[in-house]
């Protein structure tokens, strides 16, 4: 059973109410429908609700909003005393929605009696302290199941350079098949292996493999798990990857339980008359017609409410100048058909708008003072000067759906599972949210005969 928001009851009606909020007009303009560097051309700031605007504009500062909007989605009863006052009703209510359609992301607390898991030294000694924290939690998960329901090997797929593997063969006595697309992963992997004294082919196993299909690699798991029950993991498995390894649960007989977080949205496959195993991958969000554009799927990568406030960021007018170009290059029919400029930015570009332009039009093969004047292009950045706060208010904006795209795309393999049979579906918030965003794992089991 999936863990639903306290309004819900029924995971159908659930998901339904996230999908027709994710389809809703406003939803679809800040996800991308209108992308912020477009917001000067297509009138995103006009298309948003009049009260809102005309509250935002009278506030001191664009940041204010900014800061109010991000506050918004933090569900602790504590944070709504930070609200800014004379906020309209229609906004207040609107967050309110954001943040009851979003699955919770309190991180799990373990009974105590669940034995915690030491990271051998050898790995340790080389993650960051992110990386630490959330292989310590992956690997007290995955140990507790695979004692509970007796199964003695694990395979982790996307694994890399063996934190999670090594620290699973090495301090919980299971036997570990590791799998990853790169060669240089993997030998990095097995070099660590050796000096934790683990023994190759017994012990753990490598293996040199793209998880994009089932059949073959499927036959190569049987093989090695040699009859036993197994669990499939991988933390932060990118993109489809993880669609890949549901499907391979579903399959492979000796998997019994799987265990996946996912990240990097943005890498997903869509769903396309040449990709029939697209997302969304379940029935369900196929026959209510989910919709979600690779910029929501973005919105989904984000987390904002773990954002360090910076007055003096460069970031918003660095979107306000997109913004500006995008207008100018438009008006101007100096990138047709669609064509964007794609630079790679430095500390000089943001001096000035002019020295920003510059360097953008030079990735189009255009030239200040022969395809644009220096005389054109200041009077577009005066033009535009006191819309700034605009750029800085949609792009927050386009942000803040992040925990409901998330929520769409777990109920997706949540979905997907359940209706290829597996049990005790749920997704779980693995980790600290404030240390790691992506922290929603996806669990499953199934009743399997295992000779």
């Amino acid at each position: 059973m999936v863990s639903l928001p306290s309004e819900y009851t029924d995971v159908d009606e659930y998901a339904r109410h996230l999908i027709s909020f994710t389809h809703e007009p406003l939803s679809v303009q800040i996800t991308g429908g209108i992308h912020v560097n477009d917001a000067f051309i297509h009138n995103a700031w006009e298309k948003l609700p009049t009260e809102w605007t005309t509250w935002w504009e009278s506030l001191s500062s664009p940041q204010d909003a900014q800061k109010d909007l991000i506050n918004s989605l933090r569900k602790e009863h504590a944070a709504r005393e930070h609200d800014l006052p004379d906020r309209p009703e229609s906004l207040s209510t609107w967050l309110e929605r954001i943040r009851n359609l979003s699955l919770d992301r309190e991180q799990l607390i373990l009974p105590e009696e669940v034995p915690h898991v030491e990271v051998p030294e050898i790995m340790a000694s080389r993650m960051i302290t992110k990386k630490l924290a959330e292989v310590r939690a992956g690997a007290r998960y995955i140990n507790h199941i695979c004692k509970t329901n007796r199964i003695t090997r694990v395979i982790d797929v996307g694994s890399g350079q063996g934190y999670l593997s090594l620290t699973l063969a090495a301090a919980c006595n299971l036997k570990v098949l590791a799998i990853d697309g790169s060669a240089k992963q993997i030998e990095g992997s097995k070099a660590a292996a050796e000096q934790a004294g683990l023994i190759e082919g017994d012990q753990i196993t490598h293996l040199t493999r793209f998880v994009t299909g089932t059949k073959e690699l499927a036959s190569e798991i049987e093989r090695w798990a040699k009859g036993e029950k197994c669990l499939l993991t991988g933390l932060h498995a990118c993109g489809s990857l993880s669609e890949h390894m549901i499907r391979l649960s579903t399959v492979v007989p000796c998997i019994t339980n799987l265990a996946v977080v996912g990240c990097c949205y943005n890498h997903i496959s869509p769903l396309s008359p040449t990709n029939s195993t697209g997302f969304p991958i379940s029935n369900f969000m196929r026959i209510n017609n989910l919709q979600l554009s690779t910029s929501a799927l973005i919105t989904g990568c984000q987390a904002p409410t773990n954002w360090i406030h910076n007055p003096d960021s460069i970031f918003a007018r660095k979107y306000w100048y997109r913004a500006v170009l995008e207008k100018l290059l438009y008006d101007k029919n100096l990138a047709p058909a669609g064509q964007r400029p794609v630079w790679g930015i430095r500390n000089g570009d943001m001096k000035s708008f002019t020295a920003y332009t510059t360097r953008a039009l030079r990735s189009l093969k255009l030239e200040v003072g022969t395809d644009i004047t220096v005389e054109e292009i200041a009077e577009y950045e005066v033009r535009y000067k006191h819309r700034m706060g605009e750029t800085a208010i949609l792009w927050t904006l386009s942000v803040l759906l992040c925990r409901a795209v998330e929520s769409v795309i777990a109920l997706d393999r949540i979905f997907y599972l359940r209706e290829a049979g597996m049990e005790e579906v749920d997704v779980l918030p693995i980790f600290d949210y404030k240390e790691s965003p992506r922290n929603m794992m996806v669990v499953a089991s199934k009743v399997v005969s295992v000779e």
